[in-house]
């Protein structure tokens, strides 16, 4: 299976006011890299799923859901400054990891999520997220072992 992470999928300024316009940019970045097939959908699908809540750990959010507007599991990394909200009592989010998966893939999506928030309770890992120079870097660290930052 091919990794959810890509270094096509990273941007490291985002530029956005709110968490509308991040999803939105996110989601055009899934459809431009041959990810997803309908940025509405995927927008639609993330806001709807963000009504339940986003887990956000440190300024960190994980914005998740299936869409028909995905072809390929993915997340999107994004830094933004000086952030977004996507909850007011969690604060401002500066990283964003957008996690869309096909509606056919079941709760994929919980165990990606899953995994990210374990690996997020490393303070290397967080650090690195907000502090690796570039996409690259960013794509091998996401690829690498939980245990190895």
């Amino acid at each position: 299976m091919d990794s959810v992470f890509s270094t096509d999928l990273i941007n490291l300024n985002l530029k956005a006011v709110d968490k509308k316009s991040a999803i939105l940019q996110m989601a055009q970045t899934l459809v431009d890299k041959k990810r997803g097939n309908d940025v509405s959908q995927i927008v639609k699908d993330v806001l709807e799923r963000d009504q339940l809540g986003t887990p956000q750990v440190d300024g960190i959010a994980i914005p998740h859901a299936r869409s028909s507007g995905v072809d390929i599991a993915s997340v999107s990394v994004a830094r933004c400054k000086p952030g977004v909200s996507f909850d007011e009592d969690d604060g401002v989010a500066d990283v964003l990891l957008m996690i869309v998966v096909p509606d056919s893939n079941g709760d994929e999506h919980l165990n990606i999520l899953s995994e990210l928030a374990r690996r997020l309770m490393n303070p290397d890992f967080s650090r690195a997220l907000r502090e690796t120079n570039t996409a690259e870097e960013l794509f091998e660290i996401l690829n690498r072992s939980k245990e190895k930052i």
